[in-house]
C-alpha cells in the first residue's frame, strides 16, 4: 500500500502499522499453536483456518486494494472474531469438563455452585486450556478492521457538478 493524494501520509503509516501488528499476531499465534501441537482434534483446526483467513485479509490490504478487497478483508476479519469466540468457549467448556478430575477441585466439584465451576474453568483454575488465548486472534482481526476505517478505496468519490462549479 502506498500513500495516495487522497490519504495523508500519517494515515497510511498507521494503516501499515496496524497490518504489521496483525501479521506479528499471526506469527506469534502460529508459533504457539505449533509448540502446543494444536491439531490433535478436529475442533482445534478452527484456529488454523482463522489464521489462514487473517493472513488472507492482511494480504488483501497490503497493496493498494480495491473497494471489494477492503470489504472482503472486513468480512474475513469478522469471521476470525467469531472463530476466536468459539475457541474461547471451547477452552472454557474443556476446562469445565476436566473439573471433576482436578486434583484440587475434583472431590468438591459437585458441591460447587455452577457459577463457581464456570469461573474456575474460565480462569483456568481447572483444566489445561488457557481460556483467553484465542482472544489474540480478536486482536489481529481488530487491527485489520481498524486498518480499513476511512480507507481511500472505500471513501465516497466526489464528482464536480458542472453547473455549480463546486464539488458534489
Amino acid at each position: 500500500m502506498t500513500a495516495t493524494s487522497t490519504e495523508p501520509a500519517i494515515a497510511h503509516r498507521l494503516r501499515q502499522g496496524l497490518l504489521v501488528v496483525a501479521a506479528l499476531t499471526v506469527v506469534g499465534t502460529t508459533a504457539e499453536l505449533v509448540m502446543r501441537h494444536h491439531w490433535t482434534q478436529p475442533v482445534q483446526l478452527i484456529a488454523w483456518v482463522a489464521l489462514a483467513l487473517l493472513v488472507a485479509a492482511i494480504v488483501l490490504l497490503a497493496r493498494n486494494p480495491s473497494a471489494g478487497a477492503v470489504r472482503v478483508a472486513r468480512i474475513l476479519a469478522g469471521v476470525v472474531v467469531a472463530a476466536a469466540v468459539i475457541g474461547m468457549l471451547e477452552h472454557i467448556m474443556g476446562n469445565h469438563d476436566a473439573g471433576p478430575l482436578d486434583a484440587q477441585y475434583g472431590d468438591g466439584w459437585d458441591a460447587m455452585s455452577g457459577l463457581s465451576q464456570w469461573w474456575a474453568a474460565t480462569i483456568q483454575a481447572v483444566g489445561p486450556s488457557p481460556a483467553l488465548a484465542p482472544g489474540v486472534l480478536i486482536q489481529g482481526a481488530l487491527c485489520v478492521l481498524f486498518a480499513t476505517i476511512g480507507h481511500p478505496a472505500i471513501r465516497p468519490v466526489t464528482v464536480a457538478d458542472p453547473g455549480s462549479g463546486q464539488l458534489a
